[in-house]
């Protein structure tokens, strides 16, 4: 199978070139920026489209024809997760291309409405639109936070007190908010990428559409827990107040904010909607796929920058 990967140079894309590979597959790669890939990873390639934005409709048709997937890896900003998605949908269109495996990798949204979470709002219609308008019908993968962003890995997102999320990279805490016992999925981008390569190699992928995978399940305590049994020191929790504390922070933090500004307060609706249990993930599709999943020690063993 020949498979283009649309933002082949970012974090998970990378990923997804390896695990492909491996699977014997060819990939070929669209991106802006061929310099950013690593060596091995770009001699690996079918080959490579240089496109000059996502707008670059010649370069998007260019890159699709001939392929027999589309993986969609683009940032999680607004104009990609929509414009940019469906300027994608289309050339794999003209092209004929069936199979397409949509930007997700995140929290189930299908029961969100709009407004609800800003930085999830641009799957929703893209979702509708592309229903109401195309033969193609998207795989979606749902795997819960990612863990390089959950632990601020360098260069992979942060999801520190300053961005109000949950771990200290400085202080090696946890900090904290309900009751303690929720339950997190989180998903490493290593096994976002194996889950996504046995996905698409399934036939069934598409009458299924919605994936629900992730590398475990855990409360903010015990994954701080296991960071100070690898590490032998840190890992503390901070109690920071209870649900309705939570709430209070989210919605005047977004009522001074501004919509367009939105990423300076939504780390605190990322972690409501999480210790609500809005978007906990359901009915997981693990057991379907044959993907050994990366253990919270293993993580943390391969992370020494944590």
């Amino acid at each position: 199978m020949l498979v283009l990967i649309a933002g082949v140079t970012g974090n998970l894309g990378q990923k997804l070139v390896k695990s492909l590979l491996s699977r014997n597959h060819q990939v070929r790669g669209l991106g802006r920026s061929p310099s950013k890939l690593d060596k091995d990873i770009q001699s690996g390639l079918e080959s490579f489209v240089q496109s000059q934005n996502y707008y670059d409709v010649p370069a998007l048709e260019k890159a699709c024809t001939g392929v027999d997937a589309v993986i969609c890896a683009y940032l999680g900003t607004p104009e990609l997760q929509l414009e940019g998605q469906l300027l994608l949908l289309r050339a794999a269109e003209r092209v004929g291309v069936k199979r397409y495996v949509a930007a997700a990798w995140n929290y189930d949204w299908r029961k969100m409405s709009f407004g609800q979470h800003e930085s999830y709002d641009m799957y929703l219609p893209f979702r509708r639109i592309v229903e109401f308008t195309s033969e193609i019908r998207p795989i979606y993968i749902f795997t819960g936070v990612l863990a390089e962003v959950l632990f601020s890995v360098p260069g992979h997102g942060d999801f520190g007190p300053k961005n109000h999320g949950v771990w200290d990279p400085v202080k090696k805490e946890m900090h904290v908010w309900g009751e303690g016992n929720e339950v997190w999925h989180w998903t490493t981008e290593e096994d976002c990428a194996e889950f996504t390569a046995a996905i698409l190699e399934r036939t069934d992928a598409e009458d299924q559409q919605f994936w629900t995978v992730c590398s475990g399940e855990s409360t903010l305590p015990e994954m701080a827990e296991t960071y100070g049994k690898v590490r032998g020191s840190g890992g503390s929790v901070v109690k920071k107040g209870n649900l309705d504390d939570l709430r209070r922070e989210a919605f005047d933090a977004r009522r001074s904010g501004t919509t367009k500004r939105f990423y300076e307060y939504i780390g605190w609706f990322y972690q409501l909607f999480t210790v609500d249990g809005t978007w906990v993930l359901k009915d997981l599709d693990n057991d379907k796929l044959r993907v050994k999943a990366t253990s919270l020690e293993q993580f943390f063993k391969d992370s020494p920058e944590i």
